[in-house]
């Protein structure tokens, strides 16, 4: 019934039945057919008609003025809706690492909203692997493949990590020319990265387990055992987007140059079941095109 109300509604601010046809793409006698099921519905006449001209009856005048405001405004909430969905604007919010952002991402989200004015970004950050879906979220980013099979999962690079430590305490303790020496260092661990399987760069398959008799420092963020490496207390594996700033400046230097330990996959993450926007899945695409780790 409400579909045919809409119809009426339309028949009447178009001022004919054939109008109403020409402008919904519709067959006359379709309008026709559905106005005279609206009316037996009812159990009242709603329009005198012939086929060049109506009149309201009474009880025509009292729906079209009650119904035309609500018919009006629903048709002005879908459009804006399928606007919003499909269009290049509206509201998208990400859930992402606090410093996989500020050292990486931010830059690039900044691009995105030059690119698309009337997109409006919430970024929720946390380094907690928080339950994204109950915070309302379009999707997340997530460094490692996420165990809950409910997600829809998409590769958006590697970050690579690297052994780095100051140039005081190498200067004290000495160079490590080989993966065995760093048993006998320092070593800041954060939790992250708490396993250090180092790769030797021009073959892969050579692998080296760092077991260190000394872990000077074990803490649960990345930046505070950067500044603890920064501070001349040890030696730590980090991600290489962490630390570029601090090996430029010569803050740091890398340990072990022709090792690095395992890569971190970076993933846009998203429930299967939940709809995704165009906006969302273009702010995700633009993402895996334009980020380089």
């Amino acid at each position: 019934m409400l579909d045919n109300i809409s119809l009426f509604v339309a028949v009447v601010q178009a001022g004919s039945l054939k109008a109403a046809s020409e402008s919904l793409q519709i067959p006359s006698s379709t309008v026709s057919r559905r106005i005279k099921a609206l009316e037996d519905a009812l159990g009242c006449k709603l329009l005198s008609r012939n086929s060049h001209y109506f009149e309201l009856t009474r009880e025509g005048s009292q729906l079209f003025e009650k119904a035309s405001f609500h018919v009006n405004a629903m048709e002005a909430i879908t459009d804006e809706l399928q606007s919003d969905i499909s269009g290049d604007k509206g509201h998208i919010k990400v859930l992402a690492p606090t410093n996989l952002v500020a050292t990486c991402l931010q830059p690039y989200f900044s691009r995105y909203l030059k690119q698309y004015p009337a997109i409006e970004l919430e970024l929720e950050l946390s380094n907690s692997l928080k339950h994204f879906y109950s915070e309302n979220a379009d999707f997340a980013i997530r460094v490692g493949k996420q165990p809950d099979s409910d997600l829809t999962q998409l590769k958006l690079g590697q970050i690579e990590t690297l052994l780095v430590a100051s140039p005081a305490y190498l200067a004290s303790h000495g160079v490590v020319e080989q993966p065995r020496q760093l048993a006998d260092r320092d070593l800041i661990i954060s939790r992250p990265l708490a396993q250090w399987e180092l790769l030797l760069r021009a073959d892969t398959q050579h692998r080296a387990l760092v077991k260190s008799r000394q872990r000077r420092v074990q803490v649960n963020d990345i930046q505070v055992a950067k500044q603890f490496v920064v501070d001349g207390l040890g030696i730590t594996l980090l991600p290489k987007t962490e630390v570029v700033r601090e090996l430029r400046d010569q803050q740091l230097v890398q340990v072990l140059p022709d090792w690095r330990g395992e890569k971190r996959d970076v993933y846009a993450v998203w429930y299967r079941r939940q709809l995704l926007s165009t906006r969302a899945a273009r702010l995700i695409d633009y993402l895996k095109q334009q980020v380089m780790f």
